[in-house]
């Protein structure tokens, strides 16, 4: 048996492990459990969650299963290792800066070398764009509340505050320009 290695785990790391907490899962799990979750506010490539799994495997903190013939599809499990790593991570200090990645607020700062138009247009597309996140928010949250567990509600209930939030700032922002537009 190969010395596991020792890496800098990354966010994706975590994502896998605690993933592989609830249960045992091939990679395509993942990627269908992520998805429908934490995949709403934490974006990345799904082919880092079929590349990471063998890199836990490689460091000592994940087995896998081969299935013999047909697909060979292969089957993630935490170890003890993994377990440790994730109990490690969530008592580790949080306090990285936020990083918001919003093209709204990207194109927002850039806005005075375009129109009135495109400005009205933004603010109205964002405004939408957020209401929706928000609403299939409370959607999801209303499909999993008997049977998710609390700190997952909780998870889907900021979610669901920051979009509405940020739809308010949208819609204040708009009624500012349209009232401008007014006088």
């Amino acid at each position: 048996m190969p010395e596991p290695r020792t890496r800098k785990l990354t966010a994706t790391s975590y994502v896998v492990l605690g993933m592989l907490s609830y249960s045992p899962a091939t990679s395509y799990d993942l990627k269908q459990w992520i998805a429908n979750t934490i995949g709403n506010f934490w974006a990345f490539a799904h082919s880092q969650l079929y590349d990471e799994p063998a890199r836990l495997v490689a460091d000592g903190l994940v087995s896998e299963e081969v299935e013999e013939g047909g697909r060979r599809r292969r089957t993630y499990s935490i170890l003890p290792a993994g377990r440790e790593a994730l109990r490690d991570w969530l008592s580790a200090p949080t306090d990285d800066i936020v990083e918001v990645r919003d093209p709204g607020l990207l194109k927002l700062f850039f806005l005075n070398f375009g129109t009135r138009k495109d400005l009205l247009q933004l603010a109205r597309d964002r405004r939408e764009s957020h209401r929706t996140r928000a609403d299939a928010y409370e959607e999801q949250r209303a499909e999993i509340v008997d049977f998710a567990d609390r700190w997952q509600i909780r998870t889907m209930e900021l979610g669901i505050r920051y979009e509405r939030c940020v739809e308010q700032f949208w819609s204040d922002f708009l009624e500012e320009l349209e009232a401008e537009d007014k006088r």
